[in-house]
């Protein structure tokens, strides 16, 4: 399901150079072009009911101003004054943010088989990060991403 999904946004064109890696019994790792300059790869764990988009920002120092912001964010995304479409429900999915020597990974804990629900909150996630990020932290994704500044 979650493999077919992905290929959805591929065909669409919302994902280029879309590949995958069986990466062990339980565990796919998915390749593809979005968002950024470099490849974007997200790794689904079904034995730890787990998605993670994998190594996603980089030169993000460990209790920094930014990171502190992305926790924060991140933490709003369960707000109920959000909008559904934007909103995670915390009886579905659990969000995580990992930093590994200055490099975040993006995690969303699937709960209860909800893989389609989970992926779509994920994808969306990842985007609407990069989104805060272009709007209140646009030096770092010039440095990071090649973005143009406005």
């Amino acid at each position: 399901m979650v493999r077919d999904n992905l290929k959805e946004y591929a065909d669409r064109g919302i994902f280029r150079g879309f590949c995958e890696e069986q990466a062990g019994k339980t565990r796919v790792s998915f390749s593809f072009l979005w968002l950024t300059p470099r490849r974007v790869h997200l790794i689904v764990d079904t034995a730890k009911g787990s998605m993670t988009f994998k190594d996603l920002l980089p030169n993000v120092p460990s209790k920094s101003v930014i990171q502190k912001d992305i926790k924060r964010f991140l933490k709003e995304r369960y707000d109920d004054r959000l909008p559904e479409h934007r909103r995670v429900d915390s009886k579905r999915g659990e969000i995580a943010c990992t930093n590994r020597r200055g490099v975040l990974s993006l995690s969303l804990k699937v709960k209860g088989e909800q893989y389609r629900y989970c992926l779509v909150k994920i994808v969306n996630l990842a985007h609407e990060l990069f989104v805060h990020l272009g709007d209140y932290h646009d030096d770092y994704m010039c440095q990071n991403f090649e973005a143009r500044q406005e």
